[in-house]
């Protein structure tokens, strides 16, 4: 039998680059809100901890639908299912562009909400059934490096658009390019063989993983997985959603806003492209890595509170908000990557499981951020960095995510 290729084709590449696209747009509209919260919330004539629910309700409702919503998907081809929640995402980025009012807005949130669990829980498997099974967790760095490029290039640059333009032109536009994905995904999951590997032998489509047995999920070890997961989260959103009104506190310039967030998702890719070169050959000491950066970049900013001059609290910021993207953007594939060599065939399962509880998360850390949001600032990135050390400590010692 001829050995499976351990290099990505360029046809591949493209279609991986596609679908990354789609996590792209998707994770644009997600943390819309973040850099316009205040420009939002003024039209909207509502008050920021309420336009910070935004974020938590669309993951309320995602965490609550994903698993049916899946398993609703899997009687349809998968490339179908990605292509109907791309739909979804359009219809809801322009119902937020003609919003009226707050009960509007938090519409389309619940519109992109209903298929965002299908979209998160299908991309990763699609994109290791692209590629042989030594590439899975670079070809899920790949897929999550939209999102990392969503937060170099989407928060800010939406949030850029929207100083200029208003943020309802924004999402029209942002509705304009999840179109032009769409467009683009429908060529990309056509059915291509990978040179090397049998039709339908893809790591996510029927091929079981080593120390899985065939048809088998390792339950307890992925719903361990998932639960650290969920507190990552969580300390990132506690942090992350109210990510323009730390900056502003800790650097006292509203403009910083903009430059921090580009930090944030340039630090992004980086730790993505990382997270790709290592994540194959391992990944426990990649999830290690990974998490102690998290742990630091959060407690260096929370540190930025402290009395100091201006201009050594900004450079603080900087750094930390640096380390904390990378790691942040690292997690995703190192967790999902992890969860679907546990899941072998059933990895659309659980990748399901997994993104509820990250939708979980994401409602916790935002919705305790703005419970929170009333007292001190500088106390919610001292709690994101308390989180983070419990989640190290645990990956360190429980070893929850597989390989060496």
């Amino acid at each position: 039998m001829t050995a499976a290729p351990t290099r990505i084709d360029p046809p591949t590449a493209v279609r991986l680059a596609v679908l990354a696209a789609a996590t792209f747009v998707y994770v644009t509209f997600e943390v819309f809100p973040v850099g316009l919260i205040h420009d939002i919330a003024v039209d909207l004539d509502v008050g920021v901890g309420r336009i910070g629910l935004l974020i938590s309700g669309y993951a309320v409702v995602a965490g609550l639908v994903t698993i049916p919503a899946v398993a609703l998907a899997r009687r349809v081809p998968r490339g179908t299912a990605l292509v109907v929640s791309l739909v979804f995402l359009v219809a809801a980025e322009l119902l937020a562009a003609a919003a009226t009012g707050f009960a509007m807005m938090a519409a389309s949130r619940v519109a992109a909400a209903l298929t965002h669990g299908v979209l998160w829980s299908l991309v990763a498997p699609a994109a290791a059934g692209l590629v042989p099974r030594e590439r899975v967790g670079t070809a899920t760095a790949v897929v999550f490096g939209g999102s990392s490029l969503a937060a170099i290039v989407g928060s800010p640059g939406t949030t850029f658009v929207g100083e200029l333009l208003g943020w309802r032109t924004t999402s029209l536009l942002l509705a304009v390019a999840t179109a032009a994905v769409t467009a683009a995904l429908v060529w990309a999951l056509r059915p291509r063989p990978v040179p090397g590997v049998p039709p339908g032998a893809g790591p996510a489509a029927g091929r079981p993983v080593p120390g899985v047995p065939p048809g088998a999920v390792n339950w307890p070890a992925v719903l361990t997985l998932c639960g650290v997961a969920v507190v990552l989260v969580l300390a990132h959103f506690l942090s992350y959603t109210y990510f323009a009104l730390i900056v502003t506190e800790v650097t006292g310039a509203p403009g910083a806003v903009i430059v921090l967030l580009a930090v944030f998702g340039g630090a992004g890719a980086v730790g993505t492209y990382l997270v790709g070169r290592h994540n194959d050959r391992a990944p426990r000491r990649a999830a290690a890595v990974t998490m102690a950066a998290f742990a630091a970049g959060v407690g260096l900013l929370a540190l930025a509170f402290v009395p100091a001059p201006a201009v050594v609290r900004s450079a603080v910021a900087v750094v930390a908000v640096a380390v904390w993207g990378g790691a942040f953007a690292a997690a995703g594939p190192v967790f999902q990557t992890g969860v679907m060599r546990l899941a072998g065939v059933g990895a659309d399962r659980a990748s399901s499981v997994y993104v509820t509880g990250f939708q979980v998360g994401i409602a916790g850390g935002s919705g305790l951020g703005a419970a929170l949001v009333g007292q001190p600032v500088g106390r919610l990135p001292l709690i994101s960095a308390v989180l983070a050390l419990a989640v190290l400590t645990v990956v360190l010692f429980r070893r929850p995510v597989p390989g060496s």
